[in-house]
């Protein structure tokens, strides 16, 4: 009888959770002016985020679906945040590019030009693989 009553509560709880992450995004949504259903909670975001900084180009680049484009073809968001960090796309990772459009927001050129200027990608010498002995 306790196993019924957990799983039921179980299930009670996460249709909430379900429930609560689908209000807040159609508040986002209608605070956006958009159709929520046309957009994932991460596109409502970046949406959110791009009109809160001004970037009319990335707010549109989502409002269009542009972040949807055939991946086949190449990745189009890396072009582009290669291009607005005025880097070229073929030279750098994407996380790398990230982690250089995240420091830059946060006025962190250290970290930015690290990245940058190839320091992060230092080869480390491999550890030494440990001598296993007899157990004495």
């Amino acid at each position: 009888m306790k196993t019924i009553l957990t799983a039921a509560a179980l299930i009670v709880a996460a249709t909430a959770g379900i429930a609560s992450a689908q209000s807040n995004d159609a508040q986002l949504a209608a605070l956006l002016n958009v159709n929520g259903a046309e957009f994932t909670t991460a596109e409502l975001n970046n949406i959110n985020e791009a009109r809160r900084d001004g970037d009319v180009e990335k707010a549109n680049y989502f409002l269009n679906h542009e972040n949807r484009a055939d991946a086949s073809a190449g990745s189009h968001g890396k072009a582009q945040l290669a291009a607005q960090l005025g880097v070229n796309a073929s030279d750098y990772t994407l996380a790398e590019l990230v982690t250089v459009d995240s420091a830059r927001r946060d006025n962190n050129i250290q970290n930015a030009d690290y990245v940058l200027n190839g320091t992060s990608r230092t080869s480390v010498a491999p550890i030494a693989t440990p001598y296993i002995g007899t157990g004495r």
